[in-house]
């Protein structure tokens, strides 16, 4: 049963408090508190409108200081983006992530402080990012003015603090990670370095031990680029699961058919392809199978950039980490051709080099943040040729409703980026099937997968429409209890 409320442990419960994507699909947090011990899995940032960061600021009902450690399933700023609030909540305790997350958290945070220092400034001087649809009038949303500057959550010196105590731990080995408690990282196939958590909780009271398992992102069962998914030999006695694509199935095939059209069709008549792109994961994803048109001869001497050192440094792990990508990938890199690399790749780390795109008429790809189009170098490529029939505009992931990629896919003929308000007369287009996230089928069958079906599944990180969707199919498939827990909800397991 779901406990609205915190309770108190007996010698052999364990109680898992949902803090954050319940309902929603950011802001991930988890606490743990076991008879003698008390955990975090993640600590994200929420995401979307101006309202959703403003929660940030507002730290959940946790005893940081009495918190023995944290566990990082991956570097997603919606399941580590809070990491660097910690110093300042009391938390003095290690933090645990894989290798490669472990080297990419310091990054993320100290951009994402940078970042928050920009916005205040941008505030102050009234120079914030705006990307609206302004027409057709069913699609178009108020100007938003003067928008209250989001909170700033920390600053360079707490990132620095969370890489000191960052703790670097491999896959699929025990780990003791505080009193009574072991823990493992299992490939999620979502990203370089994402991790499912399982746990082994020891009872006071002696007997086996209660095991949980939260699931992080899971990406597709069959991931050209990562390696396969490790699930654990016992099954858990609760699941915590996301449920972000619960209500939705993908095509499995013409992705890479889709991009090689839109490739030609840019190679042969000089357009410019813009892509909407997130440095870590859907960046790396694209790249990919741009690196697969490239042998396939579709490329030609069409360049393409990616603009973001973020996505660049990113990238660079996927060489380096060759055991965790999938099986053939790995065998190519270990003979020196990087999955990821091709002749016509430029990569761009300063936003002087981005700014030198904007003189390029030429046919190009340019592969740039952020994904949602709400901010970043996108914008400013966005603003200089939206307005232009040789442009194309790609979308190779979720869009959220109400902000200007959702407004380009459902028709919007005029915008307004950063006071300019543009006619839309590029060619927007997308590719359905390129989410790291895996869809319904793929979610389903990772719990197959499993020893056994667990007592019971809590579903998270998902809306309320793809929670109750994927409950049914969970339900069907024979789970005998499926929860989906609101934040502030607890989940006793005994």
């Amino acid at each position: 049963m779901v406990h609205p409320h915190a309770m108190t442990l007996g010698s052999s419960t364990v109680e898992v408090r949902i803090h954050g994507a319940a309902g929603e699909v950011t802001g991930s947090c988890y606490e743990v508190i076991a008879p003698r011990t008390r955990l975090l899995v993640d600590f994200g940032m929420f995401q979307g409108t101006s309202q959703q960061e403003m929660r940030n600021a507002e730290a959940p009902d946790v005893e940081f200081a009495s918190v023995d450690a944290v566990i990082v399933t991956h570097a997603h700023v919606d399941h580590c983006g809070r990491l660097g609030m910690l110093p300042r909540l009391g938390f003095a305790g290690p933090i645990f992530a894989t290798e490669p997350t472990a080297e990419l958290l310091p990054r993320v945070l100290i951009s994402s402080a940078s970042l928050q220092q920009l916005r205040v400034e941008e505030a102050r001087a009234g120079r914030q990012p705006v990307a609206r649809v302004v027409e057709p009038l069913a699609l178009a949303m108020p100007h938003p003015g003067l928008v209250q500057a989001p909170p700033v959550l920390f600053f360079h010196r707490d990132a620095d603090r969370i890489r000191k105590a960052l703790r670097a731990l491999p896959f699929m080995e025990w780990e003791p990670v505080a009193d009574g408690v072991e823990m493992r990282f299992l490939h999620a196939s979502h990203v370089i370095g994402a991790a499912s958590v399982e746990l082994r909780i020891e009872r006071s009271s002696g007997g086996s031990p209660i095991h949980l398992l939260f699931s992080g992102d899971i990406g597709p069962i069959s991931n050209p680029l990562l390696a396969p998914h490790q699930w654990p030999e016992r099954t858990p006695d609760l699941l915590i699961m996301e449920s972000t694509n619960g209500a939705r199935r993908f095509p499995r095939t013409g992705q890479l058919q889709s991009l090689e059209s839109t490739l030609t069709s840019a190679r042969e008549r000089g357009e410019r392809v813009l892509v909407p792109v997130f440095a870590l994961g859907r960046a790396q994803s694209v790249l990919f199978m741009i690196a697969q048109a490239s042998h396939d001869g579709v490329l030609g001497d069409l360049p393409v950039y990616l603009d973001s050192a973020m996505g660049a440094r990113a990238s660079e792990l996927y060489a380096r980490h060759p055991h965790l990508l999938e099986p053939e990938v790995r065998r190519a890199c270990m003979r020196g051709q990087n999955p990821l690399h091709f002749p016509q790749l430029h990569t761009l780390m300063s936003r002087k080099e981005s700014e030198s795109l904007d003189r390029v008429r030429s046919g190009c790809v340019i592969l740039a943040g952020s994904g949602f189009c709400d901010a970043g170098p996108i914008l400013r490529h966005m603003k200089l040729a939206i307005d232009r029939p040789d442009t194309r505009i790609l979308f190779v992931g979720h869009q959220p409703e109400g902000l200007l990629g959702d407004g380009l896919l459902r028709g919007a003929t005029k915008v307004e980026i950063d006071g300019a308000v543009l006619e839309v007369r590029a060619k927007v287009e997308r590719i359905e099937g390129l989410s790291g996230h895996g869809d319904a089928a793929d979610l389903l069958e990772w719990v197959r997968r499993m020893p056994g079906m667990p007592a019971c599944v809590a579903i998270t990180h998902g809306s309320l429409e793809a929670r109750a969707a994927f409950a049914q199919e969970l339900s069907a498939a024979g789970a005998p209890r499926v929860e989906s827990p609101m934040v502030g909800d607890s989940i006793a397991v005994a």
